[in-house]
């Protein structure tokens, strides 16, 4: 009963890959993932950028040209349209910070699986080695 080191590997996998390249293959995918999200925020970023100072003219020229630009009216509407402005990157930040938390968690896992594997893989080899050892000794009694 020797050690046996593709006892772990995966056999439904056409490629039989071992613990280690399957925690590399899934850590890479997560980064993928993690750049995929980071950039389709900073795009949304842009975009929301982009019509918050479009926006910003024409409530300015809304009220120039009915002679309220001076007016508390004017401020408070500036004032709203930032307050969304706010209100949608919180959102949209949020909702970063929790995608990203699950693939810090998913990532938090795997790294747990695989070192449960090779702790597995070595605790197997241990008790072997030893179920060996007895059976040398009683074989020698």
């Amino acid at each position: 009963m020797a050690f046996d080191p593709y006892a772990k590997q995966n056999v439904a996998d056409p490629y039989g890959t071992s613990p280690s390249q399957r925690l590399s293959t899934a850590l890479t995918g997560l980064s993928m993932q993690e750049k995929g999200l980071r950039r389709q925020d900073q795009r949304s970023r842009f975009d929301l950028a982009k019509a918050y100072k479009k926006r910003t003219p024409q409530i300015e020229a809304n009220f120039a040209q009915r002679g309220l630009q001076d007016s508390g009216m004017r401020n408070l509407a500036l004032a709203e349209s930032a307050s969304g402005f706010e209100r949608q990157r919180t959102e949209q930040q949020s909702g970063l910070d929790a995608a990203l938390f699950n693939l810090v968690a998913q990532r938090m896992g795997l790294y747990g699986g695989y070192a449960g594997s090779r702790f597995e893989d070595a605790l197997g080899a241990t008790s072997s080695r030893a179920e060996t050892a007895a059976r040398i000794r009683e074989a020698m009694a």
